[in-house]
């Protein structure tokens, strides 16, 4: 008979067990390094060159064979990105920096390889990342992704003040070390002249060791010192 072997390939050493059956004509027996099988398990037979044979006897008890070889290499070796913080509110963002690329990311927070802060909550979170290389071999890692919740900000309360009055340092809010700004304000001072007439929202806005911002806002009313003026509060 005219028996007919695969091509010799490479599989690696994290792959599932497969059977032995690509020989022609079906319905021979295989053998790995010499003995009888009719599975090869990349696991167990180990990283090397193993050579397979086919053996087929017909109906006339003629038999043939012929051989190629099975390579087994390594699993994949991957890496995993650093672990890495953001704020609750952060926007979508694409997780794409393990290596090898073309993996695929698991966790809390993550969808098609996205992750998303405010579905995650606050908290640290293990994501994982799993390759399969084309050789049928798998291996993964794991990172953390910390989400930190927003600081609380507290505004200050602000009587009116008339248009005339000086320019004065904007005070009270919390935590100190924030950002003051709106119609009137420039390094934290407000100045009524500048303001304008009028209720005017001011913002202040503060960011944290985590880098993380959160803002609240306030009304302060620039009064008139022209009494003479119709529809608008006198000083």
């Amino acid at each position: 008979p005219v028996v007919t072997c695969v091509p010799s390939y490479t599989v690696s050493v994290s792959a599932n067990a497969f059977a032995l059956q690509d020989g022609l004509p079906f319905g021979g027996t295989y053998s790995i390094n010499g003995v009888e099988e009719t599975t090869f398990n990349p696991g167990i037979q180990g990283i090397g060159n193993h050579s397979i044979t086919y053996s087929y006897a017909d109906n006339n008890g003629c038999s043939s064979t012929c051989t190629y070889t099975i390579s087994v290499i390594s699993a994949p070796t991957i890496i995993c990105p650093a672990d890495t913080a953001v704020c609750i509110n952060a926007s979508l963002f694409v997780l794409n920096d393990a290596i090898p690329f073309g993996g695929t990311y698991s966790g809390i927070g993550v969808t098609t390889n996205q992750f998303k802060a405010a579905i995650a909550g606050v908290g640290q979170h293990a994501i994982t990342y799993t390759y399969t290389d084309p050789f049928g071999g798998s291996a993964s890692c794991t990172f953390t992704i910390t989400v930190n919740a927003l600081p609380i900000v507290f505004c200050p309360n602000y009587a009116a003040v008339c248009m005339q009055d000086a320019p004065f340092l904007l005070t009270g809010g919390s935590p100190v070390g924030g950002i003051f700004s709106g119609p009137g304000v420039s390094a934290g001072i407000f100045d009524p002249a500048q303001a304008g007439l009028g209720s005017h929202s001011i913002s202040y806005t503060y960011t944290d060791g985590n880098g993380c911002d959160n803002a609240c806002s306030f009304a302060l009313q620039v009064l008139s010192a022209n009494t003479g003026i119709t529809n608008v509060t006198a000083c």
